[in-house]
């Protein structure tokens, strides 16, 4: 059989699109291809190479954002999120409002105020005595002010909005396989048609009339992109510290928001109940261009560290200093990858006719997850630019130099 798009990738991105082009096409044959979460023994083994950044039960979501297109995709993700919801049955969104929070008059702050006003994004602020008003078990800085926003925004479970917009796609016909793909070429037929085969580690072959890449950090890896095409992005290293709360100490910050804390250079989750019962409360760093990866044996080492070599102590001190009477009952850490491209926005391209990418999510696309699924979806699904914002905003761009695939 040849499948008319293959969707390369099973984490938010690629779900999403395989979702939508079941949708937007309904007579289509739509193919999902991409490895499960890993199981205990994957990660201490050695073995797994492609990760993905979904493992998890929290991300940040809200509308607002610095940036007005990342604000848009991810004031579109959020209006879909009931009615993803409802369909699937699975709960994932949890809409507890976001505070932005800044040096007052710094600006990114104007930044964020301006797409608030841009968006219509319904919006409160707050200074440092009104703030801690609101939320008295909080504190920050005497020189802080506060982007509030109660509705639309919140955090997500991106384990469970994976498994939600898979359970969707396969309802509408979508073939999801779970194995890690190796190998991506244009091959002829026996109709003497050119196609698109995807080959899996397990020997698998696949073939499409076009593929579409969500690869994220692993993209420039294996063989699945023409040989003389690297991607331009870098892969930065993403750490947190999650802080184990015991559920009475969790109820007492019930009503915490989601956080951008960035004169802290950081963001932070409320408590949330996490599969082994307990409740964390999550810290993480912002990227930093300086911690990058040039192979996939050191990103795959990065992701099955689950970062517990990182130095926790300045976390520690900002949720300290951020939740004074806070309790932990014991700290773990994780690690994630982001794709950071050079223009600040995804990559959302045909490379050729028959083969796109959807990448580069620049620690933004869990939030906005949904919409640029659609946004692949509906470029993959014609072969070329099908949307409403401008194409050049998306355009890939290569890495120079690359010689027989190396850079």
């Amino acid at each position: 059989m040849v499948y008319d798009v293959c969707v390369v990738g099973a984490g938010m991105v690629g779900s999403a699109a395989a979702k939508w082009l079941c949708k937007l096409q309904q007579d289509t044959k739509i193919c999902l291809i991409g490895p499960l979460e890993p199981t205990e023994k994957e990660w201490n083994d050695g073995r797994r190479e492609v990760f993905a950044s979904h493992y998890d039960e929290g991300r940040v979501t809200r509308e607002l954002d610095a940036d007005y297109t990342w604000g848009l995709l991810g004031k579109r993700s959020i209006q879909r999120y009931k009615e993803i919801e409802e369909e699937s049955g699975i709960k994932f969104y949890n809409e507890v409002g976001c505070a932005f929070i800044d040096t007052k008059g710094n600006q990114n702050m104007q930044k964020f105020k301006e797409t608030a006003r841009k968006l219509a994004i319904q919006h409160e602020i707050f200074n440092c005595k009104t703030f801690q008003e609101k939320f008295p078990y909080l504190r920050v800085n005497h020189d802080s002010e506060c982007i509030w926003t109660a509705k639309r925004a919140g955090h997500i479970s991106p384990r469970k909005l994976v498994a939600a917009q898979q359970k969707i796609a396969s309802s509408l016909g979508c073939d999801v396989i779970h194995e890690v793909v190796t190998t991506v070429s244009e091959v002829t037929s026996q109709d003497g048609d050119t196609v698109m085969r995807v080959s899996s580690e397990s020997g698998r072959m696949i073939f499409a009339r076009r593929v579409l890449l969500c690869t994220g950090a692993f993209t420039n890896f294996h063989s699945i992109l023409p040989k003389d095409r690297k991607l331009d992005f870098n892969m930065c290293k993403t750490f947190v510290v999650k802080a184990e709360l015991s559920e009475q100490d969790a109820m007492k910050m019930s009503d915490m928001p989601s956080m951008l804390l960035d004169n802290k250079n950081c963001y932070v989750l409320p408590p949330i109940k996490y599969p082994d019962g307990k409740y964390y409360l999550k810290l993480g760093l912002w990227f930093s261009l300086d911690n990058q990866f040039d192979d996939i044996q050191g990103a795959a080492e990065w992701f099955r560290s689950h970062g517990k070599n990182y130095d926790t102590s300045k976390t520690l001190d900002v949720l300290r200093e951020l939740v004074p009477d806070i309790r932990p009952l014991g700290l773990t850490t994780d690690s994630c990858i982001a794709s950071v491209t050079p223009t600040g926005q995804l990559f959302c391209d045909m490379l050729n006719p028959r083969l796109g990418v959807l990448i580069g999510m620049n620690g933004l696309g869990a939030k906005c997850s949904n919409e640029i699924g659609r946004m692949g979806a509906s470029m993959i699904s014609k072969g070329s630019w099908n949307y409403d914002l401008n194409s050049d905003l998306f355009k890939v761009q290569c890495k120079k130099n690359v010689l027989h695939g190396k850079l």
